[in-house]
């Protein structure tokens, strides 16, 4: 069994039509949906690039693999599920956003190192592999295309003139990007003059493309592991023409109303300051503007997901090849008066698109809890990997559930965390925050109120529920230290094995050793 795992970059379960976006930007994505299995309540454990992305690759959470933040580096001691799957036979192949290392110092030539035998990064600073490639594929374009990537001093302190092209850089920045930004009125919105062509997720599915075909020409029996992992729809908000044009602002969908502001929550408040967006939060005509960006952005890459499923289907991949596609965290795109991503806890930051479809997948709607998680020992069952071959995970499968089986093991509840926001959403629909320093807190009805308009917090007639998620919110906290570490497995005979306690040292479990230096 084949597997493609396919990643966007900061987009809600929200904006997607098959989840009741009203916008006609994933007509893929939405088809992927009819023919598969679509969660509904699929959610971060951490609404931040890395954290999430961390937790994607080792199943393990924040608080365990140590990356709470991004420009945190990703442990060098936990296995990822690439690992395990190139010791049960895969070729794993990784194309696209890893964000495993600081943003402050050059991209990585390859990400061995996380268990890809191949791999192509291109990442949110745009430098590296894509802008060597414009470079060499498309240089009339090259210096329009470096007035977009990201001029982190200290990345610049790293390299040398000739790579870190500063003085160029800065001067097309002036030339070109700065003109669009004051035009704009939002410096995070406007439109990228490059072609779509030469778009950067177009060069990422091109580089999995090339990867797939690479694994067709060898014509053996492994089977491939393939990650494609896009930076869009991620701010900023630039989609190239004719995408940025394609959807009329108009026609966007209202943002749902803040009602915040009247609990005096200073947490959210700082929040709505993120890239100056205060200014703008109330301004309609340019949130609408801003979505139809956004938007366009989600067009071109929902198209380049197509060409992954034209690509499968020409070759005759679709009954040996499971694609899954989700995202590593949400979008608030105006919701609540808030953007991005961080320490919103709302539906539109933390719940995420999960498609599944292959191979015996029934197409079906799922309302079980699903979270980040989840998608190591799921990838594992599809891969049909034994249990006694993985690394000691929290997160329960969900692999079943798309074949049509009853989910034995269901979460009650899941975590979502990010330093001064903790969140635990029910199995009932029921959502509580806590903001670290702030006696603003949340709770609401998901159910009832979708929209979380009505806060519940300190509403004595859910003071019981109130109680009950705070007991679950901090039994969540505990959950993920109850679960051995594999860099702590004590070592017999070769072997990573767990003891019951410290009392008796009686060999419960074994463990494979991962090559983790390469």
């Amino acid at each position: 069994m084949n597997i493609v795992f396919i990643m966007a970059d900061q987009l809600a379960a929200a904006s997607l039509g098959c989840y009741g976006s009203g916008v006609a930007s994933t007509p893929v994505l939405d088809a992927l949906a009819e023919r598969g299995l679509r969660f509904d309540r699929c959610y971060a454990t951490s609404p931040v690039c890395s954290p999430s992305r961390a937790t994607f690759l080792t199943g393990r959470s924040p608080s365990i693999h140590g990356v709470i933040w991004n420009n945190f580096q990703h442990p060098r001691d936990m296995p990822s599920y690439a690992h395990v799957l190139q010791q049960h036979g895969y070729h794993t192949g990784g194309f696209g956003k890893f964000h495993d290392a600081p943003m402050t110092v050059p991209l990585k030539e390859n990400v061995k190192y996380l268990g890809f035998d191949e791999s192509v990064i291109s990442d949110d600073t745009r430098w590296g592999a894509y802008t060597d490639w414009i470079k060499t594929e498309h240089p009339e374009h090259y210096e329009t295309a470096i007035a977009f990537c990201r001029p982190y001093p200290p990345l610049c302190e790293a390299m040398t003139e000739a790579e870190c092209q500063r003085d160029a850089l800065q001067k097309k920045r002036a030339e070109i990007l700065l003109p669009l930004q004051k035009a704009s009125g939002f410096s995070a919105m406007y439109t990228s003059p490059l072609p779509p062509e030469i778009h950067q997720s177009r060069f990422i599915t091109n580089s999995a493309l090339d990867y797939m075909q690479g694994r067709m020409d060898a014509k053996n029996e492994q089977p491939f592991f393939c990650l494609v992992s896009y930076v869009d729809p991620h701010d900023p908000y630039d989609p190239p023409e004719p995408y940025a044009s394609m959807f009329d602002p108009d026609d966007m969908p209202d943002p749902i109303p803040a009602t915040w502001p009247a609990d005096n929550c200073a947490t959210l408040e700082k929040c709505r300051q993120d890239f100056g967006f205060d200014a703008i939060s109330e301004n309609l005509p340019m949130i609408r503007k801003l979505r139809s960006l956004f938007h366009g952005s989600l067009k071109l890459l929902d198209e380049q997901v197509g060409r992954i499923v034209d690509f499968l289907e020409a070759n005759d991949l679709t009954d040996d090849t499971m694609i899954i596609f989700t995202t590593d965290h949400g979008e608030m795109l105006g919701d609540h008066q808030l953007l991005s991503k961080g320490y919103k806890p709302y539906d539109s930051a933390i719940r995420c698109p999960l498609l599944v479809s292959g191979p015996g997948i029934k197409p079906n709607v799922s309302n079980e809890l699903v979270c980040t998680l989840d998608f190591f020992p799921s990838i594992c069952d599809f891969a049909n990997v034994p249990a006694d071959l993985r690394p000691p995970l929290e997160g329960k499968t969900f692999a079943g559930e798309c074949r049509g089986e009853t989910k034995e093991e269901k979460w009650d509840d899941v975590l979502v965390a990010f330093n001064l926001m903790q969140t635990i959403v029910s199995g009932d629909g029921f959502r509580l925050t806590l903001f670290d320093g702030d006696p603003c807190g949340q709770l609401f009805d998901l159910n009832k109120d979708p929209d979380e308009q009505r806060n519940l917090f300190n509403d004595s007639d859910y003071t019981d529920k109130k109680v009950t998620c705070l007991v679950a919110l901090a039994a969540a906290q505990n959950r993920p230290a109850l679960i051995p570490q594999y860099r702590n497995l004590p070592v017999v005979d070769g072997k990573r094995t767990c003891s019951d306690g410290p009392e008796k040292l009686h060999l419960t479990e074994k463990f494979p050793d991962f090559d983790l230096k390469k």
